[in-house]
């Protein structure tokens, strides 16, 4: 096993090397005490009595609103919170770990290892010949725990989840002197765990288990945050959602605690740098630059909640900022599925600035954007900064979109919450027919309007958003109605950064009726082990078409992948209202010998919801005159669901056979010369959890050029291959039509 490598490569350039290496050498051997002043007790004790600058409503009354709209809320968080008084965690929401009494705040809980305290510069963050995962105390160290147990406080009053984010607070600091330790070691950490100290005081502002004592050593350590942060602020580079996340601890430290000495320094380089480095980290469409969808919701997250704390405290949000914001709804709107979850492409990690809702459902919590789509609408759609009054939800359709996941709305914003929510259920349900309009109807737990509000056209999502390409990244979305396909024509980002995408160039993803069908493996582990890294974003574990074993871009030791080997480019993208049409190629295979290009055209008939994929596979450069070229082994995958799958072998046609909701028929079509086979794959509900599913693998070794065509038809009831087909070939001249000016003659056939 080999554990990922960090600092090398592009993670830093030659002068950040020199720097870290004098920070090494000159670090302190021995940990410096807490400096606690007067001037800190003074603030700590006038603090809970100010009244500027101004913090989100956390008050037992916002609670007692989000319970009435949300009433399984409250014994999800209360079962959560009790299980923090234990010491227990669900880390990245795979299972409950024991974390000792006191906790172990060095500690990888899955393999045992123990970081040692020592300067943060000398530390083995990713120990050789070991198992451990800093990804794992670092989760824990973050507090979103904190905020749980500060969410409990608010809908109980009870002191003893209070008097636990103390203990935990305090013993944290005793046990993490400032710079030492493997929590000390990223800044994005040591961000993300400052805005977590925060919410959870704010969430326990009123209780008697608050005393100066605690508040001054807090206060103190809050500093030692801030200077941390600004001190290694760019630590993180190339990795932009990081920085972000640096940005914006540095500046809820500056614009909440004016009383600290360095406030407005960390204000002004915090806000001044913050909507800059937004708008050059985002893509003109839209789509963040780091080639994952988790980490595109992460750095939206960050944006909406720098820009929601503008709001509260009367602080400009430039104009241009407000425009990549919504851009980035837009594009969340967009992607996700209609289910409301996101397909995982990229990296998927639990990365957040703070976690606000609670599922009962948590692998497809995990996935759910919905909650940013709500907190947008509350932060971008808003008359004043005080109230956000009434808007039409249908004009950016972010609202409606967001369906029923406004948990983090009412946290953030309550009372707007319950008026914008309440106007978006009047907007999507159906007025009952034949009943007076002054009737009273239940249209939600606890919730109930007049008959006269409903529509009898209610608004729904395929009214407000469609298939789409996001031409600047390379995601293409087709969608219509119940089938949603996410397909990546990108490269894996620019070649100056490090980027969180996987080797999916031309796959997609498959969601139809009421389940995924093709699927995206996620990510398993991180930095423990890199051959499970590796393996779960190789080429071979995607949607798309592999030459041999070569990847598409080489994948390395390290945990993020470097620019793009893979240059793709787009031939045609065409979204009408009966098809949608991708046309694209890339060079990845260009580079064996002999060169090899793949090209990619993928229809989608929307009257039909059938899917046509046309695969061409020719040499990059004609073979020498003479020489008809050898055979190329061609590999194409096509990962499923975690459901029953058969191979019709004389056909090579496989069938998904769940019992009940949809299924999938994959059906070659024509001289089709590659043989199917039934492997077992896997995919990551979680990180750190990998489960088995099925792959079919369409294999064999063929003379090029080649055309592979293949009929991808979802389907929610039982299924006559006979009909599959005869769709198929109404789908396939349609298509036809579409690409005949591209085609060759003969180049796709029907069998």
């Amino acid at each position: 096993m080999t554990t990922a490598k960090w600092g090398t490569g592009p993670i830093q350039t030659p002068w950040q090397r020199i720097v870290r290496a004098l920070r090494t050498r000159t670090a302190p051997r021995k940990p410096r005490e807490i400096r606690v002043g007067a001037s800190l007790r003074e603030i700590a004790e006038q603090i809970r009595m100010r009244q500027m600058p101004r913090f989100f409503g956390l008050i037992p009354e916002q609670a007692a609103l989000l319970d009435r709209f949300y009433p399984h809320a409250y014994n999800l968080t209360i079962e959560q919170a009790n299980a923090c008084l234990e010491h227990r965690f669900n880390l990245f929401g795979a299972g409950s770990i024991q974390a000792g009494n006191p906790i172990n705040w060095h500690t990888d809980f899955r393999s045992g290892y123990r970081w040692p305290v020592e300067h943060h510069t000398r530390l083995e963050l990713f120990p050789p010949a070991s198992s451990a995962d800093v990804c794992v105390p670092w989760q824990l160290n973050r507090f979103y725990h904190a905020v749980r147990l500060g969410q409990a406080y608010l809908y109980t009053r009870h002191e003893p989840y209070a008097q636990e984010i103390i203990d935990q607070v305090q013993d944290w600091i005793e046990h993490n002197p400032y710079e030492f330790g493997i929590n000390w070691a990223r800044p994005m950490e040591v961000a993300i765990r400052a805005v977590n100290w925060v919410w959870a005081y704010y969430c326990i502002i009123e209780s008697t288990s608050l005393n100066t004592n605690f508040l001054t050593l807090w206060l103190a350590s809050l500093q030692e945050h801030g200077s941390y942060l600004l001190k290694h602020l760019d630590d993180n580079w190339p990795f932009p959602g990081q920085v972000l996340a640096n940005l914006a601890g540095l500046i809820y430290l500056g614009v909440l605690f004016p009383e600290f000495p360095d406030s407005a320094r960390w204000r002004a380089i915090g806000m001044g740098r913050f909507w800059t480095e937004l708008e050059q980290r985002v893509y003109p469409d839209g789509m963040h630059s780091e080639g994952s969808l988790a980490y595109h919701a992460f750095a939206t997250e960050i944006g909406l909640g720098v820009a929601a704390l503008c709001v509260v405290n009367d602080i400009d949000i430039p104009e241009t900022a407000r425009a990549r914001l919504a851009s980035m709804l837009d594009v969340i709107m967009t992607y996700l599925q209609p289910d409301g979850t996101a397909p995982p492409l990229g990296d998927t990690l639990d990365d957040h600035l703070i976690s606000l809702s609670v599922y009962e459902d948590a692998a497809r919590g995990r996935l759910d954007q919905r909650h940013l789509l709500a907190l947008g609408s509350l932060v971008l759609e808003r008359h004043h900064n005080e109230w956000a009054g009434y808007v039409n939800p249908a004009e950016r359709g972010w609202s409606i979109a967001a369906g029923d996941s406004w948990q983090d709305a009412f946290w953030y914003f309550a009372s707007d919450a319950a008026a914008r929510l309440t106007d978006v259920i009047t907007h999507t349900t159906k007025r009952p027919e034949n009943i007076p309009p002054d009737t009273w109807i239940d249209v939600k737990t606890g919730i109930r309007v007049q008959a006269r509000a409903l529509r009898a056209q209610p608004i729904t999502l395929d009214d407000l958003t469609g298939s789409r390409g996001l031409e600047a990244s390379g995601i293409y979305v087709m969608r219509h109605r119940d089938i949603h396909m996410v397909v990546d024509a990108g490269g894996t980002g620019p070649a100056e950064m490090a980027s969180h995408a996987h080797n999916d160039t031309l796959s997609m993803t498959l969601w139809a009726y009421d389940r995924p069908l093709l699927i995206d493996p996620g990510t398993f582990l991180y930095s423990s082990n890199i051959e499970e890294h590796n393996r779960f974003r190789s080429t071979a574990a995607h949607n798309t078409l592999q030459v041999g074993d070569a990847e598409i871009s080489a994948l390395t030791d390290q945990y993020y992948l470097p620019g793009s080997e893979a240059h793709t480019t787009v031939h045609r993208w065409i979204s009408e209202e009966g098809f949608d049409l991708l046309d694209a190629s890339h060079d990845g295979y260009c580079r064996l010998q002999p060169g090899v290009m793949h090209r990619r055209q993928i229809w989608f008939d929307k009257k039909a919801a059938v899917f046509i994929l046309h695969d061409e596979v020719r040499h990059a450069m004609p073979p020498a005159e003479g020489s008809e070229g050898g055979e190329t082994e061609l590999n194409l995958w096509f990962h499923l669901a975690p459901l029953p799958v058969r191979l019709e072998r004389s056909s090579k046609i496989v069938i998904s056979e769940a019992p009940t909701g949809a299924n999938l028929v994959i059906m070659p079509v024509g001289n089709f010369p590659l043989q199917p086979v039934l492997v077992n794959g896997w995919h990551a509900p979680f990180y750190g959890v990998s489960v088995q599913s099925p792959v079919a693998r369409f294999t064999g070794r063929v003379k090029l050029p080649v055309d592979l065509v293949v009929l991808l038809y979802p389907h929610d009831g039982t299924v006559d291959l006979n009909v599959v087909r005869a769709t198929g070939r109404v789908a396939l001249d349609n298509m036809r039509k579409a690409l005949a000016p591209i085609i060759k003659p003969g180049g796709i056939k029907a069998r």
